[in-house]
C-alpha cells in the first residue's frame, strides 16, 4: 500500500481532490485537514499514482509526498519514497 500526502492551494482545489479521492474504490483510508489544505490517503501504489496524476491535472496541488507502507500483522513498516513540490 502507499500513503500519499497532498497539499493544495485554496479550498476549491482541496474540495475537488477530496471528492475524487472519496469516489475511488481503491482508497482504503482518507483524512482531510482543511485548516492546512492537506489530504492524506492510503491506496495500492498503481491506483494511487493514477489518482494523483488526475488530481494534479485538475490544478491547485502544491506539494505531494508518498510513502510505501508494509502492513503485516501488528507491525507497520513505512519508508519514504518521494517528496517533491508539485509542478
Amino acid at each position: 500500500m502507499r500513503v500519499y500526502v497532498l497539499v493544495f492551494r485554496g479550498a476549491p482545489a482541496l474540495t475537488r481532490a477530496f471528492d475524487r479521492v472519496m469516489e475511488s474504490r481503491h482508497v482504503a483510508s482518507c483524512l482531510i485537514e482543511p485548516e492546512s489544505g492537506r489530504i492524506r490517503f492510503l491506496a495500492p501504489p498503481r491506483a494511487a499514482d493514477a489518482l494523483v496524476e488526475q488530481i494534479y491535472a485538475e490544478g491547485g496541488l502544491t506539494w505531494c509526498s508518498q510513502h510505501d507502507v508494509n502492513l503485516q500483522g501488528d507491525a507497520v513498516e513505512a519508508r519514504p519514497l518521494m517528496a517533491s513540490p508539485a509542478r
